[in-house]
């Protein structure tokens, strides 16, 4: 019996999309992080007087 990924109940199909979508939404939460805040108005949303 050999091994391999294909055909092996669904499991292996939902790994090949799932693990693209997370790997982008980590990468973009890390992105998001390191970004440094722009100089486009308040620098905290608490000082925002507007009603």
């Amino acid at each position: 019996m050999t091994w391999s990924l294909a055909h092996q109940g669904g499991w292996d199909e939902f790994l090949m999309f799932a693990v693209p979508i997370v790997l982008a939404i980590v990468i973009v939460r890390r992105l998001e992080k390191r970004r440094p805040p722009s100089g486009d108005g308040p620098q905290d949303e608490s000082q925002n007087t507007t009603p």
